[in-house]
């Protein structure tokens, strides 16, 4: 804190303030032109955002064969069969004219009651069963970790058990356990137990944010089992079977024994219903994958003895049993595919004919186009407003100070007028939109299609100069043209030629957005791993000034140090004036 002004009286302080406030008015000018570049960059990005989305939502729209020559089924009864189709479809129809039976799952259920009302969230060891104590003989070690990189091993806190005693799912999925010392080379589904170091290695390599559960027993001291482990198995599509191990404990419930089952990989669903104290079981998949045998089968104490399941007590499952264009054929499920449809079989029905009809499927297909011809019109809308925006050369950025002396819906206001026209007549955005109306207009040559113009579909520029190419669509011109020649519609969008004429407008504009992504990324940064100010033109120039706002914040120091010696050196000159003129008139006094 200085003190001055005691010899003349004058404000220094104030007098210093507003010296250096004038001296400061450059620095205030490279503010405002830091805070306009700054501001060009932003408006630069967010459309270089735009154009990024449009050239990904072009590829995967217009440009993809299954969405511009997507079918649909049209099934003449639609309770009865219904039917989906896509690009690949082969035109025709079919016609069901019975289906005997649907495909169904198998099912099992509990041979007779498993006890008296249980409580399905009361602990198993507290609940009357017929299979009493089977799981309350002992303490089981359970651990959850969550992997925090990619590793193909990690480490226990809990001791393990035996492999026979020891379930691991990795994201709820079960891992064959094999003991230390195992022959051979492990698989992606397997884990081997290393009791010594109290440690887990997988086959393959766990991914990040994987969750392991690790579920082990012992035995005790007299060698006496201390747990239920059970098991399932079903048959999978390709004839293999798919087995899953669970260790039941009495400290859980019958909800989380459900849910076990409900989650494994043997694809099964179960519930247990309290009005008739039984266990169901019904397979996800439909159809029959083991003919003459059961598809389910349950091992371990507390599957047959507590729950009193047993595969003889299976309903097997069916398989739909059709005739199709006249030949007799089955499926294990009731959607299944032929010629490229997706056919559902919904109910029975014999002595009905059902045509399944493939169509062009006019209605995606337009909107598909509809979609491009909004995103596109979009883009121009963002940039012909940024390049024919108005100027106001009269309200640059506003300073800090300036700022606080406005209310907020003021500063918005001039916020508002200071950005407006930074990229007016921007020649990057001006010769991107001027390449764009020309690709747009020019002919697709070697298609084999009369469709050579946008026009000849209904797809025109608006009548408004002003709009810089906005297209507009024609809806009865497109959907005829669709309907007439869907391969030359979508050739028009997407034809892949050698020559830059033969190559599709959607085409031609994707690599035309790339060249301007690539060019407003040279200016403005953002894309194209341009993140650093040093690698693009306006993030250099925002270097540059803040390097010159450093050394003239460096000369500020040096004047305002100066004018405090210059006012320092008056105070000490007037003092010492003041007090040669008291000396003065104290000898004049004292004459007297």
């Amino acid at each position: 804190m200085r003190l001055s002004g005691f010899a003349t009286g004058m404000d220094i302080n104030q007098m210093v303030q507003d010296l250096m406030k004038a001296e400061r008015m450059p620095l205030n000018k490279l503010e405002q032109r830091k805070t306009q570049t700054q501001w060009r960059i932003d408006q630069f990005r967010e459309i270089n955002v735009k154009l990024d989305q449009f050239r990904n939502n072009t590829f995967d729209n217009v440009m993809r064969r299954s969405t511009m020559m997507a079918n649909k089924i049209v099934s003449s009864q639609p309770s009865l069969v219904t039917a989906a189709g896509s690009s690949s479809t082969m035109e025709g129809s079919l016609r069901l004219t019975e289906v005997k039976s649907l495909a169904t799952a198998a099912s099992n259920a509990s041979t007779s009651r498993v006890g008296e009302q249980l409580s399905v969230s009361g602990k198993l060891s507290e609940q009357q069963l017929d299979a009493e104590n089977v799981w309350t003989r002992g303490v089981v070690n359970r651990e959850t970790i969550t992997v925090q990189q990619s590793q193909s091993s990690i480490s226990l806190n809990r001791e393990l058990g035996n492999p026979e005693s020891t379930v691991v799912r990795v994201n709820g999925v079960s891992y064959k356990v094999v003991e230390e010392g195992f022959d051979g080379e492990l698989t992606a589904t397997q884990v081997m137990l290393d009791r010594e170091t109290n440690s887990l290695v997988f086959g393959q390599e766990l991914a990040r944010n994987a969750r392991v559960e690790v579920v082990s027993a012992r035995e005790d001291e007299n060698g006496t089992d201390l747990f239920s482990m059970n098991s399932i198995e079903t048959k999978a599509k390709d004839g293999s079977t798919v087995t899953d191990r669970f260790l039941i404990t009495g400290d859980q419930s019958m909800n989380d024994v459900m849910q076990m089952m409900n989650r494994s990989k043997v694809g099964v669903s179960a519930f247990y219903d309290t009005g008739t104290d039984r266990v169901s079981i019904v397979r996800d998949e439909t159809g029959i994958y083991n003919e003459g045998g059961a598809e389910m089968t349950f091992s371990g104490s507390f599957f047959r003895e507590a729950l009193k399941l047993d595969e003889a007590n299976e309903r097997t499952g069916t398989n739909a049993v059709f005739t199709i264009n006249g030949l007799e054929t089955h499926r294990q499920s009731n959607t299944f595919s032929v010629n490229g449809m997706a056919i559902t079989l919904h109910e029975t029905f014999s002595g009905r004919d059902v045509s399944l009809t493939v169509q062009r499927d006019t209605d995606k297909v337009f909107d598909t186009i509809k979609a491009f011809v909004d995103e596109y019109n979009e883009l121009i809308d963002l940039m012909q407003g940024r390049i024919s925006e108005e100027a106001f050369r009269d309200f640059p950025p506003l300073t800090e100070e300036e700022r606080r002396d406005l209310t907020e819906r003021e500063a918005e206001l001039w916020d508002e007028k200071a950005m407006s026209g930074l990229l007016r007549n921007d020649s990057i955005l001006r010769g991107g939109m001027d390449r764009f109306r020309v690709q747009m207009y020019s002919n697709v040559e070697g298609t084999g299609s009369e469709f050579r113009q946008l026009a000849q579909i209904g797809i025109t520029t608006t009548s408004d100069f002003r709009n810089g190419g906005k297209l507009e669509i024609n809806e009865d011109r497109l959907r005829a043209a669709i309907e007439q020649d869907a391969e030359g519609v979508y050739q028009l969008f997407a034809a892949d030629g050698a020559a830059e004429s033969e190559k599709g407008l959607a085409r031609r504009l994707r690599d035309s957005a790339n060249g301007m992504i690539e060019s407003i990324s040279r200016r403005a940064g953002g894309l194209r791993g341009r993140t650093v100010n040093q690698q693009f033109t306006l993030g250099r120039e925002i270097n540059n000034i803040e390097d010159r706002m450093s050394a003239f914040e460096r000369r500020m120091q040096q004047v305002e140090q100066r004018y405090w010696s210059q006012f320092t050196a008056m105070e000490k000159a007037v003092a010492k004036a003041n007090a040669q003129a008291e000396t003065f008139f104290a000898q004049m006094f004292n004459g007297m």
